[in-house]
């Protein structure tokens, strides 16, 4: 088997594993409950806000643990909307966003608020100019993801910030990082933002938990009622052993994404060599430089092969890719690469490659030969 789906989800670690096995065993306690036990496992808790938070240059006591990335920008977008709607009905995102943000923003939208989207250039970047153009006294939140998951291009979110703050500091930035976390090299000190999202699945942690930072003094509701108060504005028991998960596949990060990120890096250029060598009628979507875009995302088109039919064929021998967003992929054509005018026959021939640590030079190879073959037989389907 040859996994190239790593944007949807990675493998975990084994030491992630260990160590949600352990705190299953250890820590099973209630962190909301009274007693001494329970005051261990918060403390834990608060240790594992604090190196998240470090990670990111955030403050740790502003982490906040949630179910995954698409539970952290429910909450936060409809938290801060609903919190700020009385006096502030402008709402601005982007037309490639992923399906939790861009529909919170529909949804909205249907409700009475005005919503601009904002336009893409044809490597997937934010236009900056119209974004100065488009923002008002009235808006009250801006939302602009890091990187995106189907084309790995990734916005600069300095400039993104200082225009937005340089308009008003009461605008409210947000961007969703599930894709940027561990892929990227940014430090949130330096950045303007209001609010991040992150995701554990991404990162070799299990599926189910994530985290959002939330900038003190942004005014919020807490949409999810109850009285657990161990993970303040995200009313829920904490599942301890998810949480440990995660903060050790975060220490990892730490310790060896920048070394990860390089190797991936390699692949990546090295998969698109040998695409572009082997193989007539190809397009990269990741940037007209794919060094710039996310080391672990490649989106190529291959004209005149339908990419879902492609991803079967690669299937049957047990490659694994998809053709977008799982969260998005069977909606039918890519809204994202649509953004971007893409022509039909490059968007229905669009393929993601996303790698992880566990690939190697040698599963690029044995994919390429597949490729080429697969490609082969379906353009003379035609």
């Amino acid at each position: 088997m040859i996994y190239l789906d790593n944007a949807a989800s990675t493998k975990p670690k084994q030491e992630v594993i260990d160590v949600m096995v352990e705190s299953m065993k250890e820590n099973f306690a209630n962190a909301d409950a009274i007693h001494e036990f329970s005051h261990k496992i918060a403390q834990k808790i608060k240790k594992s806000r604090k190196i998240v938070g470090d990670f990111l240059g955030v403050d740790g006591n502003r982490i906040f643990f949630t179910a995954g990335g698409g539970d952290g920008n429910n909450l936060l977008l409809q938290g801060i909307i609903e919190a700020n709607s009385r006096t502030k009905k402008h709402l601005i995102t982007t037309k490639i966003e992923h399906p939790t943000v861009f529909e919170n923003f529909r949804y909205y939208e249907q409700k009475g608020f005005e919503v601009d989207y904002l336009d893409v250039d044809k490597e997937g970047y934010v236009d900056t100019e119209q974004l100065k153009n488009l923002l008002r006294e009235d808006t009250l939140i801006v939302s602009i993801g890091t990187v995106n998951s189907e084309t790995g291009a990734i916005q600069n979110l300095e400039e993104i910030g200082k225009i937005i703050k340089e308009k008003s500091k009461d605008i409210y930035f947000h961007t969703d990082f599930v894709q940027g976390l561990g892929t990227v090299d940014i430090k949130f000190d330096e950045i303007p933002v209001d609010a991040i999202t992150m995701s554990g699945h991404k990162i070799y942690a299990p599926k189910g938990i994530g985290a959002i930072y939330l900038k003190k003094d942004v005014k919020v509701i807490n949409v999810v009622k109850g009285e657990n108060s161990e993970n303040g504005i995200v009313k829920r028991t904490m599942p301890t052993e998810l949480i440990f998960a995660f903060t050790k596949a975060v220490e990892l990060l730490q310790k060896n994404y920048k070394n990860d990120m390089k190797k991936i890096q390699e692949l990546k250029e090295k998969f698109a060599e040998e695409i572009e060598k082997n193989i007539e009628n190809v397009k990269f979507n990741s940037g007209f430089d794919i060094k710039k875009s996310s080391p672990k995302i490649l989106n190529v088109s291959f004209k005149g092969a339908k990419g879902e039919v492609l991803t079967h064929f690669l299937g049957m021998n047990e490659i694994y890719v998809s053709t977008g967003s799982a969260c998005s992929s069977k909606t039918g054509n890519s809204r994202i690469l649509e953004a971007m005018k893409l022509d039909p026959s490059e968007i229905n021939g669009a393929i993601r490659f996303s790698f992880s640590i566990y690939n190697t030079l040698e599963e690029i190879s044995e994919v390429v030969t597949v490729l080429k073959s697969s490609v082969e037989r379906i353009r003379k389907m035609r």
